[in-house]
């Protein structure tokens, strides 16, 4: 079995999910799955040298609602993901969708998100992830050779998929033939690697990675040029924000402008000018505002907990500096605001 891949931006390592709720609701025969992976993926293994870059094609059919959902992680590859049946919530960031049938959702390689709120529903969803060999800051993509798109049009792909102010899509009906014709192949699939039906997979990807492009191609319609060093700029710079305030556990990082930048692959005058034209604030008073919501949250939800701790929990490295910010955003201390919502100061 092959290393799980990671990936590093320069200050965080991140693993590729593994999709441990999925095995276990399989062990405990919640639900109906049939599929093809390698690596950490459940599912048959594909042999080795049959579709590379291919790390997971599969489909899951839970009959009624479920006790488990994928919780906030990320993929190595591009996923996109198609619900037959049945309703899910899906989220990315601070972004949330409720999908249901004929519903396409797609993420880049690495990007935050998650299945379920916080379980999942009866549903049949089927899936894809290729692997595009991204395992670090400024890494070209590299497609398999049996996608068979042409460089031009998977250069469009990618900086329509990076681009997109979504990552959910209603599929027309003219459109849905090549998921239909996929789940019946992993429905009837044998469960012995040799039989994997490779020329029908390797057919109905390629059929849905060409029709994505034309929904990314009619999405982004209207817009200015599409291109990687102006239109993505500020979706990059969005999608950094919203997974910052995503994960409690980045706002506990000692940010500087010129780290939040680097991870955006731009300058930090760059950074700056495109976080305030988000959010009508400058790098470090939007990350407080961040810190400040999520210690508010705190405050209600875990009443146990000291203000210093949460202060510590929030990023801020002395309960002075996060009081002053706190009444800033706030009009009132951290003492005052608990009494206001739980009748205690501290």
């Amino acid at each position: 079995m092959s290393k799980t891949p990671r990936f590093h931006d320069g200050v965080n390592i991140y693993s590729a999910d593994a999709c441990a709720p999925l095995s276990e609701a399989l062990a405990q025969g919640d639900v109906v799955f049939k599929g093809y992976a390698r690596g950490q993926y459940p599912g048959t293994p594909l042999v080795d040298g049959v579709l590379p870059g291919l790390r997971t094609v599969g489909c899951w059919n839970a009959s009624r609602e479920q006790t488990w959902g994928l919780d906030w992680h990320r993929n190595e590859g591009i996923e996109i993901c198609f619900l037959l049946n049945g309703s899910l919530d899906f989220w990315t960031g601070s972004s949330f969708w409720r999908i249901n049938a004929g519903h396409l959702t797609a993420c880049r390689p690495w990007q935050l998100h998650r299945i379920g709120n916080p379980h999942v529903g009866a549903s049949t969803l089927l899936w894809f992830i290729l692997d595009l060999n991204i395992r670090s800051d400024n890494q070209a993509c590299r497609w398999p050779d049996w996608i068979i798109l042409s460089r031009r049009e998977l250069e469009e792909f990618h900086t329509l998929l990076l681009c997109s102010d979504t990552s959910v899509f209603n599929v027309p009906s003219r459109m849905t033939g090549p998921w239909e014709k996929l789940y019946r192949l992993l429905r009837d699939s044998s469960d012995n690697p040799e039989h994997c039906p490779v020329s029908a997979i390797a057919i109905s990807i390629n059929e849905i990675l060409y029709d994505l492009l034309q929904l990314f191609r009619d999405t982004s319609a209207g817009h200015a040029t599409f291109t990687k060093d102006q239109a993505s700029t500020v979706k990059i710079v969005q999608r950094f924000l919203e997974e910052l305030e995503a994960i409690p556990t980045q706002l506990e990082h000692p940010w500087t402008v010129r780290e939040m930048a680097k991870l955006c692959r731009i300058s930090t005058t760059r950074f700056s000018r495109c976080c305030y034209q988000l959010t009508n604030l400058s790098p470090v008073h939007a990350l407080n505002q961040m810190r400040i919501r999520r210690a508010e949250k705190m405050m209600l939800e875990q009443p146990e907990m000291s203000i210093t701790q949460i202060a510590m929990n929030c990023g801020f490295t002395t309960s002075q500096y996060f009081a002053t910010v706190f009444r800033k955003w706030t009009g009132k201390t951290p003492s005052e605001y608990r009494q206001s919502i739980c009748g205690r100061g501290d």
